[in-house]
């Protein structure tokens, strides 16, 4: 058994990219619907402005964040840090997109209105927050009576950190969030199989777009300066064009 300890940081707060992608990967919202819902928030004064390339949060906001980060989970918990926008030629003239009072988790309105902006906090505390403490570990598993060798690669979490609040979505369907994760084990230790499965897998070609794939592929173009992000919000905006000039159909999500 080999053990390699590492840890993990969290995600910047939210730009209007991220924010798009992540609320079509957790909670099934459009990009038309995500920015809408956002709107409502802001003009309810609820969240920062929505259209954004900047990752930077102000100094109250960091304070605050870190007070209510104390106050809910221990110090231990609170590391404060200020994110570097990476975006060539961004808008930086607001905030990252953020809840206007971090001592409010939760929001009254309707139940996206609830579900979006439950995800901005916990995204924006998150990045307020320590490292988690993993250990990276493989275990080969001999048998008796067989020379075949099995192994098991995943991570023992040894301390939470950012985890406890939040956890970046993939674009990856069905991805399983606990799939990597091992039980503390010890060399040495016997193990009794359960039940043997064989799986066969075949390579792939690459699925079709999302709409989170689609935002993030254009954010990337940008970011390589093949291609100009002129407004924050230019992804959602040339999709809705895409579909009128082209006829491009969206197919369930």
């Amino acid at each position: 058994m080999t053990v390699k300890p590492g840890t993990r940081s969290p995600a910047p707060p939210f730009t209007t990219s991220t924010l798009q992608q992540e609320a079509y990967r957790k909670l099934g919202f459009s990009v038309a619907q995500t920015m809408a819902v956002a709107q409502k928030l802001y003009e309810a004064g609820k969240i920062t402005y929505m259209r954004t390339d900047s990752t930077n949060l102000s100094k109250l906001a960091l304070s605050r964040a870190r007070e209510v980060i104390i106050s809910g989970y221990g110090e231990k918990y609170s590391k404060t840090r200020q994110f570097v926008t990476k975006s060539k030629g961004a808008q930086e003239a607001h905030e990252a997109i953020r809840p206007a009072y971090l001592d409010n988790q939760t929001t009254s309105g309707n139940q996206n209105e609830k579900k979006l902006y439950e995800l901005i906090w916990k995204r924006t505390i998150a990045s307020q927050m320590a490292d988690a403490a993993i250990e990276k570990t493989t275990i080969l598993i001999n048998m008796n009576n067989s020379p075949v060798t099995f192994s098991a690669t995943g991570e023992v979490i040894k301390f939470d950190g950012f985890l406890k609040v939040y956890t970046e979505s993939t674009d990856q369907e069905n991805n399983d969030e606990e799939k990597d994760l091992l039980p503390p084990v010890k060399n040495g230790t016997p193990l009794f199989y359960n039940i043997v499965t064989a799986v066969q897998k075949f390579t792939m070609p690459l699925p079709r777009y999302t709409e989170a794939s689609l935002v993030k592929s254009w954010k990337s173009l940008a970011l390589e300066g093949h291609q100009p992000m002129r407004q924050p919000s230019q992804p959602f905006r040339t999709g809705d064009m895409l579909r009128v000039k082209t006829g491009l159909e969206k197919n369930g999500r």
